[in-house]
């Protein structure tokens, strides 16, 4: 479809709903670390699921997204957002936004929105597509965007991930140790919580990461903490540790791990908590239990719904978390979404990935 016809139809669609759509904010960086269980600021491939929300910054190839509807935190966002193109996956629940062409893919809940063609695929929600389709499409393809679908397009370009996450690890890494501490003992690592009045601690793993990253066995102390940040300098790590006593899943949700400086990890056995890693390519082998926030990924094993449900300075910026977004008026939530339409647009006929 031609780039005048698909803006007009778009920003009818806005103005239509003006009074109803939701505002387009850009979301902090606590907001993104509840409403999503994957963000990759760059291109991702995938052989595995995933249990909540993603957002992919390039092309996406592979994978099996929301896969627990129901426990997936409320957002103006898709259950799948791809800037690029997207081919082989599937969306089980709240629908997708993909910024490229869609092929060999099925969305099975939720409206989707294409900007570019859709090939082999089936649609079971409704969908708008903007270029030449094939597949099953029984949801209907309409020739308007409804309400859901303006309210996901407009969301999708409405936060720089890269920046408000890199703010977040910059930030981070700049906390002072709490007192917490790790200990060895042969090839196990002990990490020792000390809670600060808040409930968090954090630990400086700067002086022994190498050797930390190179044990067999993690135990956690976490002494009653509700909050931990780990902070690591390390350039590349290959983690095979196994986390005893089902910390992992005991305590995904309390972990944030900043790898404020890494560009190359792999995690071999099963994780626990949230990685936090803006310059790095992840690779998976095993299942994570947490959030996943890297710069490239390649997912052999599931990333498991555990939000960080830690304090980051209560919300006042202080490590990261910007302050809660103030609400627009409504009509400048309908010149936002609008100037998000035409940016999304111009770049799709410049044949370039969208904003991240």
């Amino acid at each position: 479809m031609p780039f005048r016809p698909v803006f007009t139809t778009l920003l009818l669609a806005i103005a239509g709903m003006a009074s109803t759509s939701a505002h387009a904010v850009s979301l902090s960086s606590s907001d993104i670390l509840k409403q999503f269980n994957t963000v990759v600021l760059g291109s991702a491939t995938s052989s595995s699921h995933t249990d909540g929300r993603t957002y992919i910054g390039g092309a996406l190839s592979g994978g099996d997204y929301v896969q627990h509807i129901n426990d997936t935190p409320a957002s103006s966002y898709a259950g799948l957002t791809v800037a690029g193109s997207a081919s082989n996956v599937k969306v089980n629940g709240l629908g997708a936004v993909i910024g490229g062409g869609l092929s060999n893919s099925t969305v099975n809940k939720g409206g989707s929105v294409v900007l570019g063609g859709v090939s082999n695929s089936n649609l079971n929600g409704a969908a708008y597509i903007e270029g030449a389709s094939s597949g099953n499409f029984n949801g209907g393809k309409l020739a308007t965007p409804d309400e859901a679908m303006v309210a996901n397009l407009v969301a999708s370009t409405s936060t720089n991930f890269g920046s408000v996450l890199g703010g977040l690890s910059s930030s981070l890494k700049t906390l002072g140790s709490t007192g917490s501490s790790v200990t060895f003992d042969g090839n196990l690592a002990i990490f020792n919580a000390v809670a600060n009045a808040s409930g968090v601690a954090v630990f400086d793993l700067t002086a022994i990461d190498t050797v930390l990253f190179s044990k067999g066995e993690f135990r956690f102390n976490l002494n009653g903490a509700s909050s931990v940040v780990l902070n690591t300098d390390v350039k590349s790590a290959n983690i095979s540790a196994n986390f005893l006593g089902g910390a992992a899943q005991q305590y995904g949700s309390k972990l944030l791990w900043n790898f404020y400086n890494a560009t190359d990890l792999t995690i071999n056995n099963q994780w626990g908590g949230s990685l936090l890693a803006t310059s790095a390519y992840l690779t998976n082998n095993q299942n994570i239990e947490g959030g996943v926030f890297v710069n490239g990924l390649d997912q052999r094993g599931e990333i498991h719904l555990q939000s960080f449900t830690g304090k980051l300075g209560g919300g006042d910026g202080a490590t990261g978390s910007p302050a809660a977004s103030v609400p627009e008026p409504g009509g400048m939530a309908l010149f936002a979404a609008g100037l998000g339409i035409m940016g999304l647009l111009s770049r799709r006929v410049r044949r370039q990935p969208l904003a991240g």
